[in-house]
């Protein structure tokens, strides 16, 4: 690469990164912008934890049109605020456009009504003209001068016809103002002439504007109605599935007591089995792995994302506050699930829970734990299987009450659940 060639290249590179960095700026807002709409979407499907995904569909449904209505609400009032500025700004253009054509007119009048002052001037010179040297003085001296173009024009033309002694200083100087009073209006005219035209653009351009604004305004009123009928047929739409809602909501009631029956007969066998002896694991004997280093390990690889906490929270469908009984993790459709904990695996189907795992656990430094998963999409064990932590158990789904596939981790200790995120080394 020459010498001559590298401070072009610096330039160009100069003048490139602006532009770059401004683009990766947007596509970066873009990005943040999509992902909290992600972000947003899962939290509001995970906070439906409890109905079914078509129930849960119509409440999203319901949600999104609201939010939509709301942007488009903010955008016709923007819209609209713009349109009053672009009105007055093509008033006023409309206005000084006016008043520039109104002063060109009137100094057009002037100069036409000056010009044919000066035709008949010109006739009335000629007339001087022959008359003089023919000898008539009955044309006056003034009427000679308005013909001159300039006095030095008019003193030698008086001189060439022998008739400069004749004419006074006064009517020369007259004269001289009259064709200054003319060169004046025709600079005036000019000026007028150019200002109506730069006028004329800007009152077209103001026009073309406040049109654009007018549309888009419309567009916008348009789309806040259309928006509107949306969210009235979305609202209707829910309405009309409450009583599914409160038939839904009564089955997950029903399945939650007959879950904490099974758990409660489980425990019971467990601290029979304690009390004859068979003291469990301690929890010095699990050595950490993939699925987390405590006691009792992840449902699934990887980092978890808590999509929807344990505890009590208000159905957004409802109002009606609810215990959430496990803890949720974003997960993909057919994630692999694993057992958090060697023990004896059952299947634990129901309405609420879709398919679902209960592993035993027994007891694990003095206390008897049960962990169930539901939702699973399938299972990959045989009911009453013996698993060793880590076997894959199941696959994450979406079946029984819940809005999209995802995994529903609950834990219960000595037949209590409890938060799966406070237990050591989760």
């Amino acid at each position: 690469m020459s010498r001559r060639s590298l401070p072009i290249l610096l330039a160009a590179a100069l003048c490139l990164t602006p532009l770059s960095s401004a683009l990766a700026d947007d596509r970066s807002d873009a990005v943040d912008e999509r992902n909290e709409a992600q972000r947003k979407q899962a939290e509001l499907a995970s906070s439906l934890e409890g109905v079914s995904a078509d129930l849960g569909q119509a409440y999203i449904d319901l949600q999104n049109v609201q939010t939509s209505l709301t942007t488009a609400e903010t955008e016709l009032k923007t819209a609209e605020t713009t349109l009053k500025e672009k009105e007055r700004e093509r008033k006023t253009a409309a206005d000084r456009l006016t008043i520039a054509e109104d002063s060109l007119a009137q100094i057009t009048a002037e100069a036409s009504a000056s010009q044919s002052a000066a035709d008949e001037t010109s006739g009335a010179v000629a007339q001087l003209v022959v008359s003089a040297h023919q000898g008539d003085t009955s044309v006056t001296s003034l009427t000679y001068v308005l013909e001159s173009g300039s006095a030095e024009e008019l003193s030698s033309r008086a001189e060439t016809m022998q008739i400069a002694s004749g004419v006074q200083e006064s009517v020369l100087s007259a004269a001289e103002a009259k064709r200054a009073q003319d060169a004046n209006r025709k600079a005036r005219q000019d000026a007028a002439t150019r200002r109506v035209a730069v006028l004329k653009a800007d009152a077209d351009a103001a026009a073309t504007a406040a049109q654009t604004a007018r549309d888009d305004a419309k567009t916008k009123r348009d789309t806040v109605s259309t928006l509107a009928a949306q969210k009235a047929k979305a609202a209707s739409d829910l309405e009309a599935r409450k009583t599914d809602l409160e038939a839904q909501q009564a089955q997950a009631a029903k399945d939650a007591d007959a879950a904490a029956a099974k758990i409660a007969e489980i425990d019971a066998k467990n601290r029979a089995a304690y009390a004859a002896g068979q003291t469990g694991v301690s929890s010095d004997s699990i050595a950490a792995d993939s699925l987390g280093a405590g006691y009792i390990g992840h449902p699934i690889s990887g980092p978890l994302t808590v999509t929807s906490p344990f505890g009590f929270r208000i159905h957004p469908v409802t109002g009606v506050g609810v215990g959430h009984q496990g803890t949720d993790f974003a997960a993909a459709e057919g994630t692999p699930q694993y057992a958090s904990v060697s023990g004896t695996a059952t299947y634990w189907d129901s309405p609420s829970c879709g398919i679902g795992i209960d592993i035993n656990a027994g007891y694990i430094d003095g206390n008897s734990y049960v962990i169930t998963l539901c939702h699973l999409s399938g299972r990959a064990i045989a009911d009453g299987q013996y698993v060793n932590r880590g076997d894959v158990v199941g696959y994450t789904g979406s079946t029984g009450y819940a809005t999209g596939p995802h995994v529903h981790f609950q834990v219960a200790r000595d037949g209590a659940y409890i938060d799966p995120m406070t237990l050591p080394g989760f």
